[in-house]
């Protein structure tokens, strides 16, 4: 930071007098603050408040821009006010933007506790550097200052924590996204292998049951060669659809990958999972996939069984499940095997 120099130019004597800090405030209770508070000029770049730091000031922005950013990475070494960075590069997250006549520093200033975020210039920027006890005296001459303060702070709070909403509401939405297959709208691999296990767990306690289904769209790879991968993308949002109607609200499904798809069927034993299995079937070839022009698109599947012993990990399950499905693409497809405990 360059030396600061006490004389206010008459347009930033003008800025400040009309700030909002200063809203209403007396010219006398602030005398202090024009004639002696010093004035420092920023570079782009450069550092005003580093976190981590006790500063004891109330930063009044002239000219330029800063930017007020949490730590992120990559700033270990920065030390100082004089320190000199490139935000951008250090992977910021920034909270606010201070213009001419807003200030910065308020928090530690009235709770005397280290800056937990750094002030950084966006641009060359001279900021008028009033020290506590000069805004302390300043407050007990006219307390108007300590309530304009109070108003910025109360406004800066709200916008923080209205981004702090929308960054929780983003973070669910990417959550939701990647555990989402973007095709047909079930979920995906990924949820699976969370969910599945833990829905497992909870049903280990002594009469409960659980079975799975591999089911696989029987003939895909004809549909794809017949009507090209858009009508094949089509058929497998249908099936999706076909596979949802003849489950119970209860009923975990997940694309498994390609033309595979994999429910996990809570409560459910294995003489009741093959009936729902064959309800699935039947829900296929009695809702025809509608082709552009109007022609009926009759698709099977082929499902294979397996019941949960309560000991057996998600991946025998899935293997068991497998085998019985291979069994039902063997026997001829468009049918339900069951795999033999």
């Amino acid at each position: 930071m360059d030396k600061p120099s006490t004389a206010l130019q008459p347009a930033q004597r003008a800025l400040l007098l009309g700030s909002r800090l200063l809203d209403g405030v007396s010219c006398d209770a602030v005398q202090d603050w024009l004639t002696q508070a010093p004035v420092h000029t920023l570079a782009r770049g450069q550092t005003l408040i580093t976190m981590g730091s006790v500063h004891n000031t109330l930063f009044v922005l002239l000219s330029g821009e800063l930017s007020v950013w949490l730590h992120a990475s990559g700033v270990a070494g920065v030390q100082g006010l004089a320190a000199s960075s490139d935000p951008m590069a250090m992977g910021r997250k920034e909270v606010a933007r201070i213009v001419p006549g807003d200030s910065v520093g308020e928090q530690s200033l009235i709770d005397g506790q280290k800056a937990n975020a750094w002030a950084v210039a966006e641009q060359e920027s001279q900021v008028l550097a009033v020290p506590s006890e000069m805004v302390w005296q300043s407050m007990q001459s006219d307390p108007k200052i300590a309530l304009n303060l109070l108003r910025m702070m109360s406004a800066r709070v709200r916008n923080a924590n209205a981004g702090l909403s929308e960054a929780m509401l983003s973070q669910q939405r990417w959550a939701r996204d990647a555990e989402t297959d973007a095709l047909t709208g079930l979920h995906n691999r990924r949820w699976m292998d969370h969910h599945y296990p833990r829905t497992l767990r909870r049903h280990e306690s002594p009469g409960r049951s659980a079975s799975l289904l591999m089911i696989d769209l029987d003939h895909f790879k004809h549909v794809n060669d017949t009507h090209g991968h858009p009508v094949g993308d089509l058929v497998l949002c249908h099936a999706a659809r076909c596979i949802e109607i003849a489950l119970r609200p209860g009923d975990l499904c997940a694309r498994y990958g390609g033309e595979e798809f994999c429910v996990l069927l809570p409560d459910v034993d294995a003489s009741m999972a093959s009936r729902i299995a064959q309800r699935i079937c039947t829900t296929f070839t009695s809702t025809p996939f509608e082709l552009a022009t109007g022609a009926p698109l009759t698709l099977s599947v082929s499902i294979g069984v397996a019941s949960w012993d309560q000991i057996r990990p998600l991946s025998a399950l899935l293997a068991a499940a497998d085998g019985a499905l291979y069994q039902a693409k063997r026997q001829g497809r468009n049918q339900v095997v069951a795999a033999l405990d």
